[in-house]
């Protein structure tokens, strides 16, 4: 019995970490046995809604019982006492009340991670949903906040290389993937000595020499999009374009038609 109770705990509890969007990020966020503790905790409350669910079944033979042993008519001469029945019955050997709390603990589990309101959340539900699992974590938050604003970034690699541009997108699901896919204004490189910024490449400059946009044809902005590595970004903030002049800028080259 404790084998099937507790099967049923950690298969449910898996099964909702992998479906439920909210809940996905989170153990997608999580470490070590943070994960196993994750998972037995949302098994453990589906299992108990199914204790409690159980209960409720007790309480409602026991005051039929109650209703029909108070009124002759109804109790033809006999002293019911289906609660009791219901306890002692046994379903291959398992309690019945055990087998159908499990019941319960699976539709409760299946229904809050696939038919409930929360498990299917529209673009404003998810966009609500990003925003505030982004409040934990500074640089997801930074990136979305450029994603809903269009805001500039600034990034700065780990080789010292800078890239200036909007956000498009940003994946964290994967550790190992986790990446930030932006499209470039202005790129260069931060000099060793003198920290000064130098900007190779002018890419808002060839956007509007040749019409480019977000959605023009045959080639638009993303076309020259950059997928960075989360892992290669050593630092990255809001970049204004109206105080850029105020920055200590060295050189700057203009792009050719190649696309860098």
């Amino acid at each position: 019995m404790g084998t099937a109770i507790f099967m049923v705990l950690m298969v449910c509890g898996y099964w909702y970490t992998s479906r439920d969007l909210s809940t996905r990020f989170k153990i997608k966020r999580s470490f070590g046995w943070d994960v196993y503790f994750l998972v037995a905790l949302y098994g453990c409350i589906f299992v108990l809604q199914g204790v409690f669910a159980t209960a409720i079944i007790w309480l409602l033979l026991l005051a039929i019982s109650a209703i029909f042993n108070a009124i002759p008519q109804l109790a033809d001469g006999l002293y019911h006492q289906w609660q009791i029945e219901f306890m002692n019955w046994s379903f291959l050997g398992i309690q019945a009340p055990v087998v159908i709390m499990l019941a319960f603990a699976v539709i409760f589990c299946l229904y809050r991670s696939s038919w409930s309101g929360s498990a299917r959340l529209d673009s404003t539900g998810r966009k609500k949903l990003y925003k505030e699992l982004s409040r934990s974590n500074g640089v997801e938050g930074l990136l979305f906040q450029c994603m809903e604003e269009g805001e500039l970034v600034m990034i700065t690699l780990v080789s010292r290389h800078i890239y200036i541009g909007m956000v498009h997108a940003a994946a964290y699901d994967n550790l190992t993937t986790a990446n930030v896919v932006l499209i470039p204004m202005l790129s260069g490189y931060r000099d060793s000595q003198s920290q000064n910024l130098n900007i190779e490449h002018n890419y808002s400059r060839w956007y509007a020499e040749h019409g480019i946009t977000l959605v023009s044809q045959p080639t638009s902005a993303l076309a020259f999009r950059k997928v960075i590595m989360l892992s290669q970004i050593e630092s990255l903030s809001l970049f204004d374009a109206a105080s850029a002049s105020a920055l200590p800028f060295g050189r700057t080259a203009e792009i050719g038609s190649e696309k860098q």
